[in-house]
């Protein structure tokens, strides 16, 4: 079975998760899908309260960059669960806050 997915329709959606969870937005996104994986490059914008910390709290920075990523993993796969009538097999996520990027790689069954 070969499940179409829509390079808009996954940028317009990692749009509203990314501002959902974050309150910013997402510029220069650059998606790839092929076989049964999504790839998702996507300059961000830095939430300002965390920019502002980073130099002070560095530890506190970073756990909760970690925490607002896996809360933005989580809804990631389950908007694209729900959206396309996949099942998610392995979800990987980066966040670089000096280069202001993020990857997302999505892995997801075939039937």
């Amino acid at each position: 079975m070969i499940i179409q997915i829509s390079n808009k329709d996954v940028a317009r959606l990692n749009i509203k998760v990314y501002q959902e969870i974050f309150g910013v937005g997402v510029h220069d996104q650059k998606i790839d899908i092929s076989d049964n994986k999504i790839i998702i490059l996507a300059g961000t914008k830095r939430i300002v309260a965390l920019d502002s910390l980073s130099e002070e709290y560095g530890e506190l920075v970073s756990a909760l960059d970690a925490a607002l990523s896996t809360k933005y993993k989580n809804r990631i796969k389950e908007e694209l669960e729900a959206l396309y009538n996949i099942k998610v097999i392995g979800l990987f996520g980066d966040y670089d806050p000096k280069a202001v990027m993020s990857c997302i790689v999505v892995c997801f069954e075939i039937k």
